[in-house]
């Protein structure tokens, strides 16, 4: 049987290991495994994330399948057993949810600035407080939902890129919608 010069050029290419072939099937290797282990991804998350305020699982799962994917397309890692991804993914969850929660700290640490709290989380906000609060967020829910939705966006501490992406505004209208926001509720508190 006889082979077509082009598919026989192709076989070659792929056997030489060039890098375009080899990356897209890695990435592509990578991407099946986690999917098929999503469910054994998520529960290693919500045991790595346990009860820390405010670190969303979801967001680290979400920022894991970028790592890795990112990983796979650069060919710093590549699929080549199913106990060698489990520890790359296991690296890779510690480090996501690490930042994930420096994050939360920053962002409670400004919050409590704000309200004029001492310590973020240091304790539940007194009633009070709390109700002020969602007094608050259901205030803009109503009055202004783009606000209360700028407000979710940075309190997961998304860029202003991938907010502006999102909401379909610039990032220069954003700042300066934030700007004003950070400006009515701090004459509220006065």
């Amino acid at each position: 049987m006889e082979t077509n010069s082009t598919t026989s050029g192709v076989v070659a290419a792929s056997e030489s290991g060039s890098s375009r072939a080899s990356g897209s099937s890695g990435r592509e290797q990578i991407a099946q495994f986690m999917l098929q282990n999503e469910s054994a991804l998520r529960r290693r998350i919500g045991a790595e994330v346990g009860r820390a305020p405010g670190v969303d699982a979801d967001d680290v799962f979400s920022t894991i399948l970028r790592r890795v994917d990112y990983a796979a397309a650069k060919g710093s890692f590549e699929m080549r057993s199913a106990p060698e991804a489990w520890s790359f993914v296991a690296q890779v969850v510690h480090r996501a949810v690490v930042r994930h929660r420096r994050r939360a700290a920053r962002f409670a640490a400004t919050v409590a600035k704000f309200a004029g709290v001492a310590e973020a989380w240091s304790e539940p906000p007194q009633h009070d407080e709390r109700a002020e609060l969602v007094g608050i967020m259901n205030e803009l829910m109503r009055t202004r939902p783009q606000d209360a939705e700028l407000i979710q966006h940075r309190l997961r501490g998304r860029k202003w890129r991938e907010i502006s992406a999102s909401m379909g505004v610039s990032e220069e209208a954003l700042r300066q919608r934030w700007s004003s926001l950070v400006g009515r509720l701090r004459s509220r508190r006065s």
